[in-house]
């Protein structure tokens, strides 16, 4: 792993190097921006080279704490993250069953494996102060080679309130050379004085084309799929690289099964499909069924501006030719705004259920009551 494998964010990138070239580090930094843009990529590729032997912005790759960085197994990196809900006068860990304390291994290596991949255990509560307590107990250990202890707080607005509080003591009287780096998609839930303690540093939505260069340089993907994700996945390259890595993208057929289900506007059967979306309990699972029903209403608009070659569902191409004939007064526009919204929704722990129907009635709306299927 090396900076370039974090796609595009260059802005962000260069100020990186600014503060470790200049050695002028804020003790706690707050990476805010989008979902799968690649915070946590850069917060651990920062962790490396901020502990590469080597002493150099680009880390070496080789040294030993370069390789146990890439395993994220270093005795100077802490990764604190949403656990499932345990005692919070225990440590969170000591808590966990067998089974858990496996997933949580599957889920760093996955990490570890793909800086892009968002750990997510079943069941998860929340960050809990027994996952927040010991960390100036990690900036008490030194070593020899230098460096710093970096703790990484992924998804940090989920912190409880005693979490919070028990950070924001840390970020009052930091301590030796320990590091702090936040990272959140949802910046403005995180306590105002969280926020003022640390620096804040955006990210920003990827471009299509920096999406698709990076997935084009993965083996076994192909090009159409490349595209399509890259189209899809709303500046996000971790929604784009689940969407090719992790079963393909969704079924093309799902997508029409469900319009339709909107279009009759048949109770039982709509909510039928909405439940067979929803069965497998899986909100990133759902974002990316999103994300293609979006699709298929930006293939729509292609369709009804002449501009075919821009179509992304190219073997739904006739269906969705039809749909653009019989529902010429579609605002599709404004139907691929309410999924976007639904989109911003799902990651809130709304009620799922509740928002698909609403979604699908504002849908039918955007659509106009129609006769016909698609």
């Amino acid at each position: 792993m090396s900076w370039d494998s974090i796609v595009g964010q260059q802005r962000v990138k260069s100020h990186l190097r600014s503060m470790f070239e200049s050695g002028r580090i804020p003790h706690a930094l707050l990476f805010h921006g989008p979902s799968g843009v690649g915070k946590d990529a850069a917060a651990l590729m920062f962790a490396r080279a901020l502990n590469c032997r080597e002493g150099t912005f680009d880390p070496c790759g080789h040294c030993p704490s370069c390789m146990a960085m890439s395993v994220l197994r270093h005795q100077r990196l802490k990764l604190i993250f949403p656990m499932p809900s345990k005692a919070d006068e225990d440590s969170a860990v000591d808590k966990l069953s067998a089974d858990e304390l496996d997933e949580m291994n599957e889920q760093i290596d996955a990490k570890a494996e793909n800086p892009y991949h968002h750990i997510a255990m079943a069941k998860a509560a929340g960050i809990k102060i027994s996952s927040v307590r010991d960390i100036r107990r990690e900036a008490a250990f030194r070593s020899e080679e230098g460096g710093r202890t970096v703790v990484l707080i992924s998804d940090a607005d989920r912190m409880n309130t005693s979490a919070a509080n028990a950070l924001l003591k840390t970020l009052e009287e930091p301590t030796g050379d320990l590091q702090l780096i936040l990272t959140t998609a949802r910046k403005d839930a995180l306590l105002p004085t969280i926020i003022s303690r640390c620096q804040l540093i955006r990210f920003d939505i990827l471009s299509e084309e920096a999406i698709l260069g990076a997935l084009k340089r993965l083996p076994d993907i192909r090009p159409e799929d490349a595209a399509a994700a890259a189209q899809l996945s709303a500046g996000s390259y971790g929604l784009a690289l689940q969407m090719v890595r992790e079963g393909g993208l969704i079924k093309r057929d799902e997508v029409l099964s469900y319009l339709r289900a909107v279009v009759m506007y048949n109770p039982q059967k709509l909510m039928e499909r909405i439940q067979a979306i929803l069965s497998q309990e899986d909100r990133e699972t759902l974002i990316r069924f999103l994300m293609a029903v979006g699709g298929w209403f930006r293939d729509v608009l292609a369709v009804r501006e002449g501009a075919a070659d821009r179509v992304i569902n190219t073997d739904f191409r006739e269906p969705i030719t039809k749909f653009a004939e019989h529902y010429p007064d579609a605002d599709c526009s404004r139907a691929i705004d309410e999924i976007e919204r639904c989109v911003d929704l799902v990651a809130k722990n709304v009620h799922l259920v509740n928002l698909m129907i609403v979604l699908s009635q504002r849908l039918r709306r955007c659509i106009a009551p129609a006769d016909g299927l698609i």
